[in-house]
């Protein structure tokens, strides 16, 4: 067929038809990229759009979660400083009161106190910290004499010989140890036999 042949409704007809597809494209260009195939069925959304909205919701979870960590972690050294600091508070509470005795003591006229009244004032000190300490479980430790030694609460400062007693064993306690619990505060000194 020549253009000549071409009547000019079948030559305009196309040109309009072509026309309206680019127009289509133009206004509607959500449905150009994911409208319908040349069968009429829906195509599957993009999945590179729904891998990127997937990546940034897990992205805002991330950040909500590292945020949440992070205030839970200056919450808990908040606690643990306000733990120590009101424990602190306790034991000084406990031990004022000992301070008081010796600033009691202290202000004694010496001309007037006799060395029995002193050595009674000395035991008050002495128990009212006693009671102080056992009150937040610190226990004094004595060993016995011919006791084995305990290398876990006991510290040998001297070595001497004995008959009577079974080497490493304990001769003499120089000084008390004190435990809190099971745990050793300070080792009893002892000497030991050879």
């Amino acid at each position: 067929m020549s253009e000549e042949n071409i009547k000019p409704d079948e030559q305009a007809e196309p040109q309009e038809w072509e026309l309206n597809e680019a127009e289509e494209a133009l206004e509607f260009p959500d449905v150009a990229e994911a409208g319908e195939d040349a069968g009429g069925e829906a195509k599957e959304a993009d999945p590179l759009a729904e891998a990127i909205a997937e990546r940034d919701e897990l992205s805002d979870k991330l950040k909500r979660m590292m945020a949440d960590y992070q205030n839970f972690g200056r919450r808990a050294e908040q606690n643990v400083v306000a733990a120590k600091q009101q424990k602190l508070i306790e034991v000084a509470k406990q031990l004022i009161p000992v301070l008081d005795h010796f600033d009691n003591a202290l202000s004694m006229d010496p001309e007037k106190t006799s060395a029995a009244d002193l050595l009674k004032g000395v035991t008050i000190v002495r128990d009212e910290l006693m009671r102080a300490l056992t009150g937040f479980g610190v226990q004094r430790l004595d060993v016995e004499t011919g006791e084995a030694f305990d290398p876990n609460r006991h510290e040998a400062l001297m070595r001497q010989p004995d008959t009577d007693i079974e080497p490493d064993h304990v001769t003499a306690q120089l000084q008390p140890g004190y435990v809190l619990d099971e745990v050793t505060i300070r080792p009893a000194k002892v000497s030991i036999a050879e």
